[in-house]
């Protein structure tokens, strides 16, 4: 597999799923498998390594259980090799420009929770669905301000920031230490998700307390999401793994261990709404949409 999808440390979900089509792809292109279920055995252990690369994307692993699907269905219809990689090949190009139009969806939706013109809405990190309905938000002249916490050990709130200023948005960047105190003031909180599950939401570790600090003063957290981030929680191949240390701390001194970890679980009973596409979903049935998208066998345990 493309081993960039594994060092990929700042991508966003929606990245990482380009740079996994991308592999997929070329997969695809030097695959030679002499017939249809050879094709499936030979794809099973690409997925697994994808998977594996970025454990808490629910985006890879759905888009893995979509290939896999896809040369099943060939296999089933007796069709060959060569046009199994076809299929394949053809779907990495319309599951991409699915997961576009899906984005624009959950941006249309978002918007439409800013009643009034001129609220805060804060944030934290990098999310390209909260990005794009920020900007939709401007460009309908909702006048949204924004407060974004910067995202350590990485800093990709700093680029969020950066692009939201470029397009005009009032945007104030924080050290994340300082968001739960400062988003007092803010009308929204918009979070984006690794995935979604039916006991809560991997986000980017420090959501939490921004969660819990929105409940405080009752302000409402929005999660912004597609479907195809959804997935159940007892899923063993979906996984919070801890980072290199040396994101922390480059050179700790002796009797010093740093800790590096990316994601955290925001329990469901601190998000008010899941933004979908076709619109905003309560814990209920957020729970029932996670639990009725499970993932093979094959890849469940990944």
């Amino acid at each position: 597999m493309d081993l960039d999808l594994g060092r990929d440390h700042t991508g966003g979900s929606s990245s990482l799923a380009d740079q996994f089509l991308d592999s997929l792809r070329q997969w695809a292109e030097v695959d030679r498998s002499p017939t249809a279920p050879a094709m499936r055995q030979a794809l099973i252990p690409f997925l697994r390594d994808a998977q594996a690369a970025q454990p808490s994307m629910a985006l890879v692993h759905q888009l893995a259980a979509r290939a896999l699907e896809i040369v099943e269905t060939a296999a089933a219809r007796e069709a060959t090799a060569v046009e199994a990689r076809q299929a394949l090949e053809q779907s990495c190009e319309a599951e991409r420009k699915d997961l576009e139009a899906g984005r624009r969806g959950v941006a249309r939706m978002a918007v439409e929770l800013l009643t009034e013109r001129g609220g805060w809405i804060a944030t934290l990190s990098q999310s390209a669905n909260v990005r794009d309905a920020l900007i939709e938000a401007h460009r309908q002249e909702k006048a949204v301000q924004v407060l974004i916490g910067e995202g350590r050990p990485l800093l990709e709130g700093r680029e969020m920031a950066a692009v939201l200023g470029a397009a005009g948005i009032p945007t104030w960047l924080v050290v994340d230490a300082a968001l739960p105190l400062l988003a007092a003031g803010a009308s929204q909180v918009w979070l984006g998700a690794d995935a979604v599950t039916d006991r809560g939401v991997l986000n980017k570790i420090g959501s939490y307390a921004l969660a819990l600090a929105a409940r405080e003063r009752s302000i409402p957290v929005y999660v912004l999401a597609e479907r195809r981030k959804f997935l159940p929680a007892p899923t063993r191949a979906l996984k919070i793994r801890e980072m290199p240390r040396e994101e922390v701390w480059e050179e700790t001194p002796a009797g010093v261990q740093a800790r590096n970890v990316y994601f955290e679980l925001i329990p469901a009973e601190l998000i008010r709404g899941v933004v979908v596409e076709d619109g905003v979903l309560g814990s209920t049935e957020v729970a029932a949409v996670a639990r009725d998208r499970p993932l093979p066998a094959e890849l469940a345990g990944a």
